[in-house]
């Protein structure tokens, strides 16, 4: 009976000895689950943060690239499409750089509700935020010059507009001045002539005589339409059509011959128009 109530001392003693390391150890294993958990949390944290950060690097990168681009470009209308292009390119990182902005305005306030007093982390995401008002700052600048481009673009295409309408007025009036001139100087050299005998010329009232008295010449109503008309600078002969032959309009002497053709028939050869014409532009020529 002694040896039973022992043991079961014993036993009593063993087990009481036995509870004590084992809550130790039920205590640690908890102690190291949170621990192993706000570690597993703080390493995510970080690592949300260094691939932010690496999005908004990149970011930068992509706004000097396209900066690069814009300075390549020239103040011309050939480049309009280009310069939508960037500025559609610039529109996608700013929107970007919002969506980090709230990203990481969202981390931060993760940070101040933890008990997680890291200074590190602190002065990273301030640094980020500085990143991201730097670069929103520098795509404003940009889209600044992006504009102030578009404006001189379209200055320009007015200048040149305008310029191609002073040029083609230009050409207009010049082609008038031309034509002018051209008329003018055709009307200069333009001469009339007319054959016919002597009835004939008296009949369109081109000659006239009265009972003894002398010849006039294109004096009173004549018909104008009975004239040929020529140009002085390329009339050099006139055939007359006939044997006998008399001019009465006044001609200088020397400015002109005429020569008797195979057929005895005459012409008229003009050997200086201008001064054939000087006297008057019309010659009248009897024939018969």
């Amino acid at each position: 009976m002694r040896k039973i109530i022992l043991m079961l001392g014993v036993g009593t003693l063993l087990l009481g000895a036995c509870s004590k390391p084992t809550e130790n150890v039920d205590a640690d294993s908890l102690r190291i689950a949170n621990l192993s958990d706000e570690l597993q949390k703080a390493t995510d944290y970080k690592d949300s943060l260094l691939l932010l950060m690496d999005d908004i690097y990149q970011g930068m990168d992509q706004i000097n690239q396209q900066e690069g681009l814009l300075n390549n470009l020239g103040a011309t209308g050939d480049n309009v499409n280009r310069r939508e292009e960037i500025r559609q390119n610039l529109e996608v990182i700013r929107e970007k750089l919002r969506a980090n902005r709230e990203l990481l305005a969202q981390m931060e306030k993760k940070l101040a509700a933890s008990n997680d007093k890291n200074g590190v982390l602190a002065k990273t995401i301030e640094n980020l935020k500085t990143q991201i008002s730097s670069q929103e700052t520098h795509i404003a600048q940009l889209n600044t010059e992006l504009e102030s481009a578009r404006t001189k673009i379209a200055q320009l295409n007015e200048q040149v507009e305008e310029t191609k309408e002073q040029m083609e007025a230009e050409v207009a009036e010049k082609e008038k001045a031309q034509q002018e001139v051209v008329s003018t100087t055709n009307q200069l050299n333009r001469i009339y002539y007319a054959i016919g005998t002597n009835k004939e010329l008296k009949n369109k009232g081109l000659i006239s005589k009265k009972f003894l008295g002398k010849t006039k010449v294109l004096e009173g109503e004549f018909d104008k339409e009975y004239f040929t008309v020529g140009d002085k600078r390329n009339l050099m002969n006139i055939p007359c059509g006939d044997k006998s032959v008399k001019i009465w309009t006044n001609h200088p002497d020397g400015s002109y011959e005429i020569i008797e053709n195979a057929d005895k028939t005459k012409t008229i050869r003009i050997l200086d128009a201008d001064k054939f014409w000087s006297v008057s532009n019309h010659l009248i020529v009897q024939v018969g």
